[in-house]
């Protein structure tokens, strides 16, 4: 009798101790949990950037074979929209803020001076400050849902030599960040959340992904590593995302950098 009376308590005994351990509320990772007598347990859990790899159009054949000093201009927003300039200068601006804290280039300056990003205006203005290279780019969609709708945002990002005007890189992008999303279950419900700033979010993600590509092309080593070879480097800083680099196309050859 004794032996039959126990099984019965503990689910009464694990009932008790979710509700008291839940009247106060606890955070791990990006999870959030928030327990209420009279109500289910809710778990917010913080939304991510869903993104595709990044579209490689041209890249250097050869690894750098010296540290340049660059410049970053804001971007060109090919879409219409209102404060657009507002927009590629802050898209640009978080971009550059992310490939300084990944040490991309010892010198990377950023200039909220000229006008939105024009190719041959930023090349020549790269002359005038002295850099090596000028990166610029284009806004080429964006939906801002705020913190309670999805949001989008797709970049091109460009770089160019400013000594022969060739230009180095361009790579396109795009994120996308789901508005606020509810599960419900039988004893519990998860509920997703924005970030306070979705598309700086997204556009820091982005900034992510590309500048580890570029980053390959700074860190690798000398001109005798083949571009097949970089991009496997590449593949295994973008995990789970399957081959973020395409191959450089043969017209692409006559483009590379003169360092």
């Amino acid at each position: 009798m004794r032996f039959a009376m126990k099984y019965p308590l503990l689910p009464l005994l694990l009932l008790f101790g979710l509700l008291f351990s839940g009247c106060a509320s606890s955070r791990a990772g990006d999870e959030h949990r928030q327990f209420d007598l009279a109500d289910k347990p809710t778990f917010y859990k913080d939304q991510w950037v869903q993104r595709n790899p990044p579209e490689v159009y041209v890249q250097p054949l050869e690894s750098a074979t010296f540290t340049p000093r660059v410049l970053f201009v804001p971007f060109r927003v090919t879409q219409q929209l209102e404060d657009s300039a507002i927009v590629g200068y802050t898209v640009a601006r978080v971009i550059w803020q992310t490939w300084s804290t990944m040490e991309l280039f010892p010198f990377m300056e950023f200039t909220g001076d000229d006008t939105p990003y024009r190719r041959d205006r930023a090349v020549q203005l790269g002359r005038l400050r002295k850099a090596d290279v000028v990166v610029g780019g284009f806004v080429t969609h964006v939906y801002a849902g705020g913190t309670a709708g999805d949001n989008i945002l797709t970049v091109q990002i460009e770089a160019y030599d400013t000594y022969s005007g060739q230009m180095i890189w361009s790579i396109g992008q795009g994120g996308l960040l789901p508005g606020p999303r509810t599960n419900d279950y039988l004893l519990f419900a998860v509920k997703t959340r924005q970030p306070t700033n979705p598309i700086q979010a997204i556009a820091r993600a982005i900034a992510g992904d590309t500048g580890k590509i570029i980053q390959s092309w700074m860190s690798s080593p000398p001109a005798a590593t083949r571009a097949e070879e970089l991009d496997e480097s590449v593949k295994e800083t973008l995990y789970p995302l399957p081959d973020p680099v395409p191959a450089p196309k043969r017209q692409d050859a006559d483009r590379r950098p003169q360092f």
